[in-house]
C-alpha cells in the first residue's frame, strides 16, 4: 500500500488547518477595505498582505504534518481555553461601559481563574498596577480617547 498518504504529526496539521482558517478570516473581513498601491498602500493592503502570508506558512505548517513525525494530538486544557475566552470578552463589554479600570481588573481576575493555583487578591493588584499603567500610556502618553471609570451620571 505504498499510494496512501500517511498523517505522521496530527499536531502540525491542525496548528497549520487553524492557521489557514485564521488567514481566511482575516482577508474576509479585510476584503471591504481599499487596496490601494505598493506605493500608496490602503487600509486594506497590510492585512490582506498579512493574512496571504498566514495562510502559506498554514500550508507550509500543515503538510509538515505529512512528512515529519511528530507527536499525537494532547487533550484539550478546557479551563484555560474558556477562562481566557472570556477574559477577553469581559474586557469587550466592559472597556467602554465600566472605564478602563474595572474593565482591567476584572479582565486579570477572569483569566486568573486559568490555573487552580490562582490568588484573588494577588490578581487584584495586579489588576490595579496593570490599570494604572494603562491609564499612563493610553490616555496620557497616547491621548486616546477612553474612559477611565463608568459614567454613573
Amino acid at each position: 500500500m505504498r499510494g496512501l498518504i500517511r498523517l505522521r504529526n496530527p499536531q502540525d496539521l491542525f496548528a497549520g488547518l487553524f492557521l489557514v482558517a485564521v488567514a481566511i478570516l482575516a482577508h474576509y473581513f479585510a476584503s471591504d477595505l481599499s487596496m490601494g498601491r505598493l506605493v500608496r498602500m490602503g487600509p486594506g493592503y497590510l492585512p490582506t498582505v498579512l493574512s496571504w502570508l498566514l495562510g502559506g506558512l498554514g500550508l507550509i505548517i500543515a503538510l509538515r504534518g505529512f512528512t515529519i513525525d511528530g507527536p499525537a494530538l494532547a487533550a484539550w486544557a478546557w479551563r484555560p481555553l474558556i477562562a481566557l475566552s472570556a477574559s477577553l470578552i469581559a474586557f469587550a463589554l466592559l472597556l467602554e461601559r465600566g472605564g478602563l479600570v474595572i474593565a482591567i481588573i476584572v479582565t486579570t481576575q477572569v483569566a486568573s481563574l486559568a490555573t487552580p493555583h490562582h490568588r484573588p487578591l494577588s490578581t487584584f493588584l495586579l489588576g490595579v498596577v496593570l490599570s494604572a499603567m494603562s491609564a499612563a500610556l493610553f490616555i496620557g502618553l497616547l491621548g486616546l480617547p477612553l474612559t477611565i471609570w463608568p459614567d454613573f451620571g
